[in-house]
């Protein structure tokens, strides 16, 4: 695995990740994972991830790829159905967390998306691989 940055990637826009735009289906084991991802606007990618399971689903996020201070940071908000949020804010970096993760996504070719977290030492963590394929809205 390549090793995690420890800073910032000089001059990175959260525009430098417009290829996430779209919708993406996969699975993640037998349960079926969705990803919704807008065009850049206002410096920011805004994303939707919705897990199903045994056709219930398990729970929502609302994440946003954001410009601060320098750094591309991943927001992310998690809710169960009816939209009972779990936590106030939760941020995806290394600075100041007791179990500092990384959200990593990779695209392989034009309509492939890996996507997994990891911890700063390098080990994974217990959601696993999501492994998805870009969709039209006509396959939905």
């Amino acid at each position: 695995m390549t090793p995690l940055p420890r800073t910032p990637l000089a001059g990175a826009r959260p525009v430098d990740l417009r290829w996430l735009a779209g919708s993406w289906l996969g699975r993640n084991g037998a349960d079926a994972v969705e990803e919704d991802w807008s065009l850049p606007g206002g410096d920011t990618l805004v994303g939707m991830f919705r897990w199903v399971r045994d056709g219930r689903v398990r729970f929502y996020e609302l994440i946003a790829i954001e410009h601060d201070g320098g750094r591309v940071l991943t927001r992310i908000e998690h809710f169960d159905p009816g939209l009972v949020g779990w936590e106030e804010a939760y941020f995806l970096e290394v600075a100041g967390s007791a179990d500092p993760r990384w959200a990593v996504y990779r695209r392989e070719g034009a309509d492939r998306l890996v996507s997994y977290f990891v911890r700063e030492d390098g080990s994974g963590t217990n959601a696993g691989l999501f492994e998805s394929a870009r969709v039209s809205g006509a396959e939905r």
